[in-house]
């Protein structure tokens, strides 16, 4: 039993048939804009290109920002390294900021204390990557006042976040840019794939142009800068845009599963919600009692052939960002060393989630 598996439960297999019949396999056809179309619908963003992963999305958005070398650029510490990576390509400067305990995303407090410290140093601040970690909305409005006081572009990392909204707004649409993620383990699966939002159109246009090799208009190939190849194709198109029309239906699905293990580990470990935003409900996770090693409920779960995983280990414990600045409260140090991720996928069972939380609470 997996974490996240995929959940082929629509049209997949149609739509893929299709672009084979029709002999759409290159990143071109009419898939692709499917998709385009229906994330515009899903998200309300006027702008969308499909890429081949979130952290193309991700790159993408640092350049079309004008991140460069130096620049300081405001992250979580509690995340995947793939939020962070493509700010190493940029060869700028993460500065690693700790959690709130509300929805475990970026403390507004210790990220404006890291600007002033950047500004009196006379470091070069420039961005903030904003986390919606596990589907949680983070503290938008915050986040998005000291962006606009501070001049800094605001870029959202929302792809764990694929369908939750803040104020009845899908994230991902505060800042200059959105990305999400359609890999294999997410909401919505195109086996692998992401997606860059925005509402600025030149911004738009220009990503389009470095995700295709940063070809000119033109009937022979000019390039005036430095493009990459990370257009998606239409086959994972086709299964990305069948499994973001069940959106909705997966949501629910995830949801239900959250509170059956809310109800059925009662008194065992707690459940995490948030009452910011509505969340996507991606996967599961709960925090066990203070002196409990979440590595032996792992082990435990691994011996029934059913995975588990730790919460994200944080940036700054990280040997590859050991020299980085971090703001640190303690929060993120204290998720990592109590919480687990449990089986979330939407073709779930109750007799599963009895079996898993059966395992859980033995081993406590």
């Amino acid at each position: 039993m997996y974490l996240s598996p995929p959940d082929m439960s629509g049209r997949e297999f149609e739509y893929v048939q299709q672009a084979f019949a029709t002999n759409w396999i290159a990143p071109f056809g009419p898939a692709i804009e499917g998709l385009k179309n229906e994330i515009k619908v899903q998200t309300g963003a006027a702008y969308t290109e499909p890429l081949n992963s979130g952290t193309s999305a991700l790159h993408l958005a640092l350049i079309t920002a004008g991140i460069k070398e130096e620049d300081v650029v405001f992250c979580p510490t509690f995340t995947f390294a793939a939020s962070i990576f493509p700010v190493m390509y940029q060869k700028a400067v993460p500065v690693f900021i700790d959690s709130e305990p509300q929805t475990w995303n970026m403390d507004p407090e210790l990220l404006e204390q890291a600007i002033k410290d950047a500004i009196k140093s006379g470091n070069k601040p420039k961005a903030i990557i904003l986390v919606h970690l596990y589907g949680f909305p983070a503290q938008i409005n915050k986040i998005v006042a000291l962006a606009q006081k501070y001049r800094l572009i605001l870029i959202e990392d929302a792809a764990e976040a694929v369908g939750s909204t803040y104020e009845g707004k899908h994230v991902g649409r505060f800042g200059l840019f959105g990305v999400l993620s359609f890999n294999g383990n997410k909401i919505i699966t195109g086996g692998t794939g992401g997606a860059i939002i925005t509402d600025d159109e030149v911004c738009y246009n220009h990503v389009c142009k470095l995700a295709n090799q940063a070809k000119e208009d033109k009937p022979f190939y000019v390039h005036n800068e430095v493009g990459y190849n990370y257009r998606l194709s239409n086959i994972n198109a086709a299964i990305a845009l069948a499994q973001m029309e069940q959106l909705e239906d997966k949501i629910k699905k995830k949801k239900h599963i959250r509170s059956t293990y809310k109800d059925l580990l009662q008194g065992y470990a707690e459940v995490k919600y948030s009452d910011i935003g509505s969340d996507n409900a991606w996967l599961t996770c709960i925090l066990l009692p203070e002196k409990h090693d979440p590595e032996t409920t792992r082990l435990a779960l691994e011996e029934y052939n059913i995975e588990s995983r730790r919460l994200w280990n944080p940036m700054h414990q990280q040997p590859v960002f050991k020299y980085n600045k971090s703001y640190l409260n303690g929060i993120s140090d204290s998720l990592f060393q109590r919480g687990l991720c449990l089986p979330s996928g939407s073709s779930l069972q109750n007799e599963d989630l009895i079996h898993i939380t059966d395992i859980v609470k033995s081993s406590l």
